[in-house]
Formats: structure tokens, sequence, C-alpha cells
């Protein structure tokens, strides 16, 4: 079994060690607000001209922001259960609020743009993107983990 923070665990998002509906919620709950934003920007958009995701205050987006937050409260939920540390949730939290909502919401379009005009392109690309960014998550949170390990030894 691979160690929680490997490199082939981090790489893989820990799908091995998923067993719930619970931990699949954990995984996908963060960004569904992006991926709401990134099929408005590659589908919805363009070819049907409805604004899912508007980038101002409206019901549809609030919707998926919430669902998102939502996902973010219960990964600090359950980070903190299974470690009993609220520093550890409270950092897993603020990773997910950084690049599983500032970072996207204010760079996707721009990161699609480089993907060219092909929306099945932009689409491919965004998953990417938002693996990359889901990478980023669970490798700070492994940083961070081990940092508060070492202080405690």
């Amino acid at each position: 079994m691979k160690t929680h923070c490997s490199i082939a665990n981090t790489l893989t998002l820990n799908l091995e060690n998923i067993s719930d509906f619970s931990a699949i919620m954990e995984l996908i709950l963060p960004f569904f607000n992006e991926f709401a934003n990134l099929l408005n920007i590659v589908f919805f958009l363009p070819v049907m001209k409805i604004n899912l995701y508007p980038h101002c205050d409206t019901k549809s987006k609030l919707f998926f922001d919430i669902v998102a937050l939502s996902g973010v409260c219960l990964n600090v939920a359950k980070k903190t259960q299974k470690t009993g540390s609220y520093a550890k949730g409270l950092f897993k939290g603020l990773m997910y609020l950084l690049f599983a909502f500032a970072i996207p919401n204010l760079y996707m379009g721009d990161i699609l743009s480089y993907f060219g005009k092909d929306p099945y392109v932009k689409l491919v690309g965004g998953f990417f993107v938002i693996y990359f960014l889901e990478i980023c998550i669970h490798t700070f949170i492994c940083m961070y983990d081990e940092y508060i390990e070492k202080e405690k030894h």
C-alpha cells in the first residue's frame, strides 16, 4: 500500500484509498464550481449562449459556489476528525480555498485561452488544470503534515 504522501499516491490523487461515498465527495465537491466554470467556458457560453456560471452574483453562481465551499468544509471536518488536529484541518481547508476556489475563479478563463479555440481541447486542458491544482493541494498538505510531525518529535 502506498503511503499517504508518496509520489505515486499524490499523482493518483489517493484514488486507491477512496472507499466510500464521502471520500469521493471530498475529492469532487471542492472543484464543483470549477467544473461548472469549465463547462460554461467551453460549452454553455459559446454553443448554447447560456451563462451558467457568470462572474457576477447570480443565483446559479451562488449555488455552484455553495456546493464547492461545502466540499471544502467536508475536507476540513474529515481531516480534523481523522488526525485530531484543528491545525491540519484548517490548513487543508485553506489549501482548498486557495487552489480549488480562488486561483481557478481568477485565472481559469485566461489559462484556457492558451489551449486555442477548440472546445474539446479546452475541456481536456481544463481537466488537466484541475488535476494539477489537486496535485498542488495534496503536495502542500503532505508537506505541512510532515512539518508538523517533525515539530512534535
